[in-house]
């Protein structure tokens, strides 16, 4: 007789957590995934909104101005010569830029922000000076957010505790769970407003800033 043996039963696997190595690596593509659950939230929420209880108030309204003027076109040009008379002033509906710093400067100097910095497109077309500038000038704005979310797809990662952006010279020669050690490239913000080089350095994956964007 053969005998049965009882094979033990095999744990599940546990969903692995991704390495800090994988979470700079992906970070495009977690910024992909994003936009695109963006968009597809965005089209399930333009619904049509139908308010029926405004539509009847809206008609019993009209049909007692009819009643009042006589006729339905004699209610419609009064109404549009009423229109005519309250023609909104969209200049006055624009916000007004106030700056932080006020300077004298010439007349034709431009007295507002242009509104192509507030599309994301934009920012695919500057370079990486132009959006560290962006990035360290307005904070807390659009701007900031979207110059950021540019400089990391061009592999750069931001460091919370030095606030400054680091970006990889090579593979790291030194890689764990909580750090990697190496050769990067970091733009010194505070001092001289450029690129400099950090050798043997160890970045903390702690202070690695892994929003999405």
């Amino acid at each position: 007789m053969r005998r049965n043996i009882e094979k033990k039963e095999q744990p599940k696997n546990k969903q692995e957590k991704l390495t800090p190595q994988q979470v700079w690596k992906n970070a495009s593509m977690i910024i992909g995934t994003k936009k695109k659950e963006q968009v597809q939230a965005e089209k399930k929420a333009a619904k049509h909104i139908d308010f029926p209880e405004i539509k009847s108030k809206l008609r019993e309204l009209a049909e007692e101005k009819i009643k009042l003027f006589g006729s339905k076109d004699e209610f419609l040009r009064i109404e549009l010569k009423n229109s005519l008379f309250h023609i909104p002033d969209f200049s006055n509906l624009e916000g007004k830029y106030t700056p932080k710093n006020k300077v004298p400067v010439p007349d034709f100097f431009p007295k507002q922000t242009l509104n192509i910095f507030e599309s994301p497109d934009i920012y695919k077309k500057l370079d990486i000076d132009t959006l560290f500038l962006i990035f360290y000038t307005q904070p807390n704005t659009v701007q900031q957010y979207y110059s950021a979310t540019q400089l990391k797809l061009y592999s750069w990662r931001f460091h919370t505790k030095y606030r400054t952006w680091f970006q990889r010279l090579d593979e790291p020669m030194l890689i764990t769970t909580d750090y990697e050690r190496g050769d990067f490239l970091f733009f010194d913000y505070d001092v001289t407003w450029s690129f400099m080089k950090k050798s043997d350095f160890t970045f903390e994956y702690k202070y690695l800033e892994c929003a999405e964007l």
